[in-house]
């Protein structure tokens, strides 16, 4: 179990307040620019997803495959992901992590993944078609669990008991609940779906849980705050589309990663429960 995750969670709880998930693409729109806007993240988010462009993805909007295409453009890969993760790290306490599919990893090689995601100091890795019968699945959960870092499971409207319980199983800190079946970011989230796959995960286990998929305003924050059992918001498509803008615009790094930070602090004041 990564102590970093839990004690960010600890500490939330402690405030009485949800979690604050943000997530970009790493390298978007370049490496510099992009470590200007995580660390300006960091200043509002708890804990922060970088993603590692992958092409060929099947759960991202367009909104997130323009931003993979700004990053393989300006040359980022998984190995300069995880270094950029490594040196955010050396900034900040708070968790960062990765997101990413099965076969980046794959052909990153897995040994080589877990030893640079260790190098990073990462705090957790989240794949996004991983499948639990797999043994990629298992080898990579048991390599990365000796290192410390989490790996987060993502439950899907369309997933049953049987499912969750088989990734509580490989959970620790958190898992994350997709809001609709779909594309993240590309329509509203729907509070029966995210309602019944956290009364199946509180039924089975008390870990904490993230909601994600579009959630977009400080009102949506609100809504699930008040009509859902959740622990944390995740926002992506929203911060992906402020760097989309602010390039077409042709702002500079510093511009941009300002610009989500005032988007981000606008979020916050929803996070108070009750």
């Amino acid at each position: 179990m990564n102590n970093n995750l839990k004690e960010t969670f600890d500490t939330v709880e402690k405030e009485n307040r949800l979690a604050l998930i943000g997530y970009v693409v790493g390298g978007d729109p370049n490496y510099s620019d992009s470590k200007l806007i995580i660390n300006e993240m960091l200043k509002y988010c708890d804990i922060v997803e970088i993603g590692i462009p992958f092409n060929t993805s099947t759960s991202d909007s367009p909104i997130i495959m323009d931003g993979i295409d700004r990053s393989l453009a300006s040359g980022i890969n998984t190995e300069k992901v995880l270094n950029l993760i490594k040196e955010i790290k050396t900034e900040t306490k708070k968790p960062v992590g990765t997101m990413s599919y099965l076969q980046q990893i794959h052909t990153f090689g897995i040994d080589s993944y877990v030893k640079e995601m260790k190098n990073s100091s990462a705090d957790f890795s989240i794949v996004v078609d991983s499948n639990l019968n797999s043994d990629e699945d298992k080898e990579l959960y048991e390599k990365l669990s000796k290192i410390n870092v989490d790996y987060i499971k993502l439950v899907a409207p369309t997933n049953d008991e049987n499912y969750i319980l088989k990734a509580l199983s490989r959970s620790k800190n958190w898992i994350y609940v997709i809001s609709y079946s779909g594309t993240t970011g590309t329509k509203k989230y729907n509070l029966d779906f995210i309602n019944n796959s956290i009364k199946l995960i509180k039924k089975n286990s008390d870990i904490k849980i993230g909601v994600g998929f579009g959630i977009k305003t400080a009102e949506d924050v609100a809504e699930i705050s008040k009509k859902t059992n959740t622990n944390a918001i995740i926002i992506g498509s929203a911060c992906v589309s402020i760097i989309e803008n602010g390039t077409k615009n042709k702002l500079s790094g510093l511009e941009i990663a300002q610009k989500i930070g005032q988007y981000l602090k606008s979020i916050t004041s929803a996070l108070i429960k009750g």
